[in-house]
């Protein structure tokens, strides 16, 4: 008989793909690692944003599947954890199915809840999480919430349907709420009930074992460990080392985002300076005092997506595509993006001048928005020693991952160029797939520590430096960008 060998997986849903990774245990290295499309989101003018998370499980299941056999049959589950977007509402019945739509992140009809909860807790934002949606859900979806078990976050929805224990699952202090305040939540005023108010747990504790009809659904073991997450964002944060200060994590995702370790008093120092055009929060709790600072973009990981999927629609080789926005010049030849509200405009960019550029634009003008956003506090002494980049931050997207194409240097350089500061790119190319194996792999117990996992998991493949002759371009890009 063959010897097994122990390794873990990871779920990580993101808005528009669910990526699952098996990884080794004893080295960190990838066994597999394998996408699928996460549903469409159905919007109104209401402010609306929905989508299946039935759609969700079957991706879910397809990936899985794919990466069993990618990683083949030698191999042994030792431990599992997902992570996911939020702040996003997931209605779940008893077997974990979905009750209802979930209300994404980008969903505006709890607005109102979100104020009058904030007034109630003296809290706003993330500190709020899903429970304005909560609070929404209950009042406006009265059919639908009879058949809801419980009202959870996408990780811990996740979590849930693996193991059958409801749990809130995040590192934040500032979250936590206090019998008293539970009591206001479930108060008249508060408008919510217990279903919204699991037990509070820190990511990365074993809650439970794969349930029979979960592990029925992937192919798996009944009784594997199944570890709670944490948000996307977080586990990328896990998933790039960040327990080394000054170095960063650039996501670009849908919803793109970029954060950096920092100690505690610069990121205090820092936060006076400049106010709110980054956000500060504690890092995970095992990496000690760190703080990390960063911020949200919008979209920036979608709009790369769409513009290659689009060009490869009609009728672009994907491969030369690819090469020929790699070997254009930084500025693209004066070929560059604005944002006018929701609008997006490509300026200077005619039909003739062919889809490289329009793609060239898109990359460019998402690694300015990262720059852009870093600026005011990297002019207040922020330190970014490498920024590692992960999914499209890479210039990876769905279009070349169903073309299973490497991306050419050409475009990582270009964000190293627009940084001014090395670029990683990891051997994990998901580090938000790569933090929740590191969960996964503590909640287990197979390592000692979070930050263990995380060094053992988080391997640099590629360091690519700025181009000094690249970096009058780059201010005056930046500067632009800025005005813009």
């Amino acid at each position: 008989m063959t010897p097994q060998r122990g390794a873990l997986l990871s779920i990580d849903l993101g808005s528009t793909a669910v990526k699952v990774l098996i990884v080794d245990v004893e080295s960190g290295r990838p066994l597999a690692l394998t996408r699928r499309a996460s549903g469409a989101a159905l919007s109104s003018a209401s402010g609306a944003v929905e989508q299946d998370p039935n759609i969700w499980w079957e991706a879910i299941r397809s990936a899985v599947g794919e990466a069993l056999k990618a990683a083949g049959p030698a191999i042994e589950i030792l431990g599992i954890a997902a992570d996911g977007h939020g702040p996003t509402l997931v209605p779940v019945r008893e077997d974990g199915s979905a009750a209802s739509a979930a209300l994404l992140w980008r969903d505006r009809r709890a607005a109102e809840d979100d104020a009058q909860l904030a007034t109630l807790l003296g809290r706003s934002g993330w500190l709020l999480a899903e429970l304005p949606k909560a609070r929404w859900f209950l009042r406006e979806r009265a059919a639908a919430a009879k058949e809801t078990a419980w009202l959870l976050s996408t990780w811990d929805a996740l979590a849930f349907r693996l193991s059958g224990e409801a749990v809130a699952s995040f590192w934040d202090p500032a979250r936590s709420l206090s019998p008293s305040q539970r009591a206001l939540l479930l108060s008249e005023a508060g408008g919510l009930d217990e279903r919204a108010l699991p037990p509070e747990v820190f990511p990365g504790t074993r809650i439970g074992a794969l349930r029979p009809l979960a592990a029925s659904d992937l192919g798996l073991p009944i009784g594997i460990p199944i570890v709670s997450g944490t948000n996307d964002g977080m586990a990328a944060v896990i998933g790039a080392g960040l327990m080394h200060l000054a170095r960063g994590v650039d996501v670009g995702g849908a919803a793109g985002g970029v954060g950096i370790s920092v100690e505690r008093v610069t990121a205090e120092r820092i936060t006076t300076e400049v106010g709110g055009a980054l956000w500060s929060g504690p890092a995970p709790a095992s990496f000690g005092e760190a703080r990390i600072m960063g911020g949200a973009l919008g979209g920036t990981g979608l709009l790369l997506d769409a513009t290659i999927t689009e060009a490869i629609e009609r009728g672009s080789d994907p491969g030369a595509l690819i090469d020929a926005v790699a070997a254009l010049p930084l500025g693209a030849d004066g070929v560059r993006v604005e944002r006018h509200g929701e609008e997006v405009r490509f300026i200077g960019a005619s039909d003739s001048r062919g889809d490289a550029y329009r793609v060239r634009a898109v990359m460019e003008y998402g690694a300015l928005a990262v720059a852009a956003l870093l600026a005011p506090a990297r002019d207040a002494g922020l330190p970014l020693s490498e920024m590692w980049l992960s999914g499209p931050a890479t210039g990876a997207t769905s279009g070349l991952y169903a073309a299973q194409l490497s991306v050419p240097r050409g475009i990582p350089q270009m964000r190293a160029d627009l940084l001014g500061v090395p670029v990683v790119l990891p051997r994990i190319p998901e580090a938000a797939a790569a933090g929740s194996a590191a969960l996964a792999g503590l909640g287990a117990g197979l390592y000692a520590s979070l930050s263990e996992a995380a060094e053992l998991i988080a391997v640099a493949e590629e360091r690519i430096e700025p181009n000094s002759g690249s970096a009058a371009m780059a201010a005056s890009l930046l500067e632009q960008f800025r005005r813009a």
